[in-house]
């Protein structure tokens, strides 16, 4: 079928998990017993220390805190029988999530249910800045606007019918959660940067030949040098010689960690990115009706909640830690996150290197501004520099792009406009 423009939005609220759910979900409710409680109850009746706890220990093996000494926590296996009696379900019916590794706390991190907001000249940025800033992410067809510093909400607009429960497809921004997602694989032996696709897919994932296609490596599809027409799917050059932006070939990523997971996408982003750091449940991924590629594969996106991209946003800024835990690895952040391969050094493995574009702005652009980036404007950034992330949905500020555009030079100039210097005046 004819592929359509995205603008997928979809409305609707489902209240976040309890905090627990960073350690543990429970079987699904299909697989329950009628008369046991649902797996969102159970969650949420983790939230007492003692019940943390046990979930702590049922996650690492151990009867105690893998975090804290035995004279600062509850006794784990007390506090499984109170976890028993409060759910309905022994914790031997907890289903772990991927191993998360106990690290320092790398700053403030927003709870489940509760983001703490900051006034921007607290956080060291202009609150009269910002709310131009605002103003004119307004004007451009904006629906929803975040802006984050030091972990904390000093900006956050909504326009028309968006409100913070409201998801939307964000497009390729979606890209930088999978290569989040390859990354977490990798870490646990699941499967390689230089593993041929052909190894998880069959003949015919494309429309080159079967010698053609075992020539294309996981790599490729992440730093856009497959060597695949963006559409046709056929080969146009061989692989690792030619930059070309190729949403339909980095599609099968998905295929791939399908494939080495034996889990569908939804599930992986689930369990291994979206609990942990307590996003919405109605964020998810699911394919866009209609769309196939080539060779007749769905195209997928991802739905998210501003907030969520924000969350998103803030995990990878502090280097794959969210409170406390370890979700992907710090080197593997810095190597997305940099330039990927010599074709186009602003690339790194599914982000945008904006610090190492000229994008126009009339500030110097801090070098180690990222960005995930979708068609129609949506965006995340993070610069660590400066301890920001920003989210935006909406539609095209102004003519259509599918990555970057002449909007990230407006926000980023607004941005650093709204920047306090030392003496507490902004730049103008």
């Amino acid at each position: 079928m004819h592929r359509q423009p995205f603008g997928i939005e979809r409305n609707g609220y489902v209240p976040h998990r309890s905090q627990a759910r960073a350690c543990v979900v429970a079987t699904e409710e299909t697989t329950m017993n009628p008369n046991e409680p649902s797996r969102r109850n159970i969650l949420r009746a983790m939230s007492s220390a003692g019940a943390m706890a046990a979930v702590a220990a049922a996650c690492s093996g151990n009867r105690s805190s893998p975090t804290a000494s035995s004279t600062s926590q509850p006794n784990a296996s007390s506090t499984a029988s109170s976890l028993t009696a409060a759910t309905g379900l022994s914790t031997s019916s907890l289903i772990t999530t991927p191993t998360v590794t106990a690290v320092g706390s790398g700053g403030y991190f927003p709870a489940v249910d509760m983001w703490e907001s900051a006034t921007p000249e607290d956080a060291g940025w202009s609150s009269t800045a910002l709310d131009e800033l605002a103003t004119t992410a307004g004007a451009a067809n904006s629906v929803s606007l975040v802006v984050v510093a030091g972990g904390r909400i000093v900006l956050e607009r909504y326009w028309g019918a968006h409100q913070e429960s409201t998801t939307r497809d964000i497009a390729s921004c979606q890209k930088s959660v999978t290569s989040t997602l390859v990354g977490i694989a990798i870490e646990k032996g699941l499967l390689q940067l230089d593993d041929p696709v052909s190894k998880y897919l069959e003949p015919g994932w494309t429309k080159a030949s079967p010698t053609e296609e075992g020539a294309i490596l996981l790599r490729h599809l992440i730093t856009m040098t497959s060597g695949l027409h963006p559409t046709k799917l056929t080969r146009v050059a061989a692989p690792n010689t030619t930059w070309g932006y190729n949403t339909d070939a980095y599609q099968k990523t998905r295929l791939v960690l399908e494939r080495a997971s034996g889990q569908d996408l939804d599930s992986l982003a689930r369990v291994w990115i979206w609990d942990p750091i307590g996003a919405s449940t109605a964020t998810n991924w699911k394919p866009r009706i209609g769309l196939v590629d080539a060779v007749g594969s769905p195209m997928w996106g991802l739905s998210c909640t501003a907030r969520d991209m924000a969350r998103f946003g803030l995990l990878v800024l502090r280097k794959g830690e969210w409170a406390g835990n370890r979700l992907v690895s710090e080197t593997w952040l810095n190597d997305a996150t940099s330039p990927s391969q010599a074709l186009n050094p602003s690339y790194g493995y599914l982000w945008w290197l904006l610090g190492a574009r000229k994008n126009g702005s009339r500030n110097e652009v801090p070098p180690d501004l990222v960005a995930a980036l979708g068609a129609q404007d949506q965006k995340i950034y993070v610069c660590p520099s400066l301890d920001l992330v920003l989210a935006r949905q909406g539609s095209a500020a102004k003519g259509a792009a599918e990555t970057t555009s002449d909007f990230d030079t407006v926000l980023i100039d607004g941005l650093l406009a709204a920047r306090l210097p030392a003496n507490g005046t902004t730049r103008r």
